[in-house]
């Protein structure tokens, strides 16, 4: 007869097994043998995912029973360490409790991927924004039928990674917004489909940990950056948005501009133009510089066919070491037209790597 094998690990290696498990599956080797009847109890990552294309009555009863197993049978006196709800059709008072359980429990890892036919304003969201024991937050609301508010400070001292959908930002004072400067270990930060509340005009990125920071589509406003240690920088998206900052950047090493196609770039080339430019100003001490989209590239060469004595001010790259840009296949511009606007852009980097590159 085979040993067990798998039954003569430690419980803490069987519990370290299970926890990259969908919790439902893990909760089911309960019924193997009395030796694992007790160990789903002490689960410490809690992960649910609904079967994909699932009807909405469906999930909900689903998740259900997921959040009545975790409310009345796990082991309480058992720290949570995640949280993980993908794609959740639930109950908001339900959903409330599940955080609020999980809050108690010291959570580090939060992570609330949910369908946005739940109410916004459900009670657990001061918690969220304000524990002690988050280190990583990802919120999604999947677009924007439902949209969180944001208070105007968030107070999450040993947050590291922060990853915002679909919320408004409210105002401190002066018509910006300022939500990070108490979240004093924050590292990463992304932000996609997000918004100012109220006559906001600017967002401003205060924090002097922050390290990486990407920004998705969505509302246009000008973005403050007052990130000393900044060091990974992408825009996707939209080229709207106007950049500023309060510090040189001097850690700057990659920045990522992936801007998308707009139909209307023909009637105001020279103002994204213009943008696109301000922001390879600001960002002006950056070491490696990729344009992955070929579009923003293609509305400044359109702009650059203008006067000399319109074009606008070249950026100084002063530190840049390499310059990519990816090019669609089907671009048909002239090898002189792209090296002339490189050379307009490297005036103050000559020796700086560039590669252009070709694919479908």
């Amino acid at each position: 007869m085979e040993r067990d094998r798998i039954s003569e690990l430690s419980d803490s290696i069987l519990l370290h097994i299970m926890s990259f498990m969908n919790t439902k599956y893990a909760v089911q080797t309960c019924v193997l043998s009395k030796r694992w009847n007790h160990l789903c109890k002490l689960l410490i990552n809690l992960i649910y995912s609904p079967i994909p294309n699932l009807p909405k009555k469906n999930g909900v009863e689903r998740f259900k029973k997921f959040a009545t197993w975790v409310l009345s049978t796990r082991d309480h006196s058992c720290s949570v360490h995640s949280l993980r709800l993908h794609l959740c059709w639930t109950d908001p008072e339900l959903l409330d409790k599940i955080i609020k359980y999980s809050l108690y429990c010291n959570v580090q890892q939060l992570i609330l991927d949910v369908y946005s036919g739940f109410r916004p304003d459900f009670e657990s969201l001061p918690l969220i924004f304000c524990s002690q024991s988050l280190t990583s937050l990802k919120l999604c609301i999947a677009w924007n039928y439902a949209v969180i508010v944001l208070p105007k400070s968030l107070h999450l001292p040993v947050l590291k990674n922060l990853h915002l959908q679909c919320v408004i930002f409210t105002a401190s004072d002066n018509d910006s917004a300022q939500p990070f400067s108490n979240c004093h270990l924050l590292n990463t930060l992304v932000l996609r489909y997000c918004s100012l509340h109220g006559d906001a005009q600017m967002l401003c990125i205060s924090n002097s940990t922050l390290s990486s920071f990407t920004i998705y589509e969505g509302q246009t406003y000008q973005i403050l950056l007052s990130t000393p240690n900044l060091s990974y920088f992408t825009i996707r998206g939209s080229a709207s948005h106007q950049l500023f900052s309060r510090c040189n950047l001097s850690f700057l090493d990659e920045v990522n501009i992936d801007v998308s196609w707009d139909g209307s770039w023909a009637e105001k080339s020279s103002i994204i133009s213009s943008n696109i430019m301000r922001w390879l100003q600001v960002l002006a001490n950056v070491k490696k510089l990729t344009f992955s989209s070929w579009y923003p590239f293609q509305i400044m060469l359109h702009d650059f066919s203008n006067p000399l004595s319109m074009r606008p001010e070249s950026p100084s790259l002063v530190r840049l070491e390499s310059l990519k840009v990816i090019k669609h296949f089907f671009v048909d511009v002239s090898d002189e037209k792209v090296n002339t606007l490189v050379e307009y852009l490297l005036q103050g980097s000559p020796m700086a790597k560039v590669d252009i590159i070709t694919r479908d």
